[in-house]
């Protein structure tokens, strides 16, 4: 995933390295720990996601300032202070994660319609589910993300992908699925195989097995190199060969 921000430039693989290590490594409630544990999917999502946005707000931060730009700059810091909160002991940071937040609403209030004001509302809802297990207004800001027309196709999955997995998290299967099939319909071939997966997920929670099995064999069918392949074997009909005619 590449989130084009101004100023930025290609993060080192070392830098990415370090974030991903900080990402695994992030404070969630007990019950967010249940759905990373049992949907690896959200466990990638979150790695690209926030080393799509901290490392390449942390890494723009030296070019906004050469460059004098306050709106850049005011985002930029906000940034660092969300990749300090994520780099401090979990138990202690939810003072340093409530400073980010102020700080992205500053730039979600001053810099209205902007790149820098989505990118900001995609940060603050991944506070408010990660850190704060508030997915009333996590859902709310990736709701905003993702109507402001301002993010790229890869990030702006992120917004659906933080809804969904907040309606995983509260148990209401109805509207994970309905988020993932909303992101079935968008105009991109990524991250499919990974929206199939979550709806045949969704529906085996809800007990329709027929239905997770037409999701699964979609996903079998459409994506037949994708990683999630592994996982699906035992849920999908296998065809026996048919035996011959003497």
């Amino acid at each position: 995933m590449a989130l084009k921000l101004r100023g930025a430039r290609k993060a080192k693989a070392k830098d990415v390295e370090a974030a991903a290590h900080i990402v695994e490594n992030d404070a969630f409630q007990e019950q967010g720990k249940k759905v990373v544990l049992e949907h690896p999917y959200f466990i990638f999502g979150c790695v690209a996601a926030i080393v799509a946005v901290v490392v390449i707000a942390m890494l723009v931060s030296t070019a906004v300032k050469s460059a004098s730009d306050a709106k850049s700059l005011e985002y930029a810091e906000a940034a660092e202070l969300l990749d300090k909160a994520d780099g401090e002991n979990p138990e202690n940071a939810n003072a340093s994660y409530e400073k980010a937040l102020e700080a992205f609403g500053k730039v979600i209030k001053n810099q209205s319609g902007s790149m820098n004001a989505a990118a900001s509302m995609v940060f603050s809802g991944r506070i408010y589910k990660e850190q704060f297990n508030n997915c009333d207004k996590a859902v709310d800001l990736f709701k905003q993300a993702r109507m402001s027309g301002k993010l790229d196709t890869d990030i702006r999955f992120v917004t659906y992908e933080g809804e969904a997995m907040c309606y995983f998290d509260k148990g209401d299967f109805e509207k994970a699925s309905g988020i993932w099939k909303e992101w079935l319909d968008q105009k991109t071939d990524i991250y499919k195989d990974y929206a199939l997966y979550y709806i045949g997920m969704a529906y085996e929670k809800l007990g329709k097995a027929d239905d997770a099995a037409e999701y699964y064999n979609r996903l079998k069918n459409e994506y037949p190199k994708s990683v999630l392949i592994a996982k699906i074997v035992s849920k999908v009909a296998t065809k026996e060969p048919e035996k011959a005619q003497n």
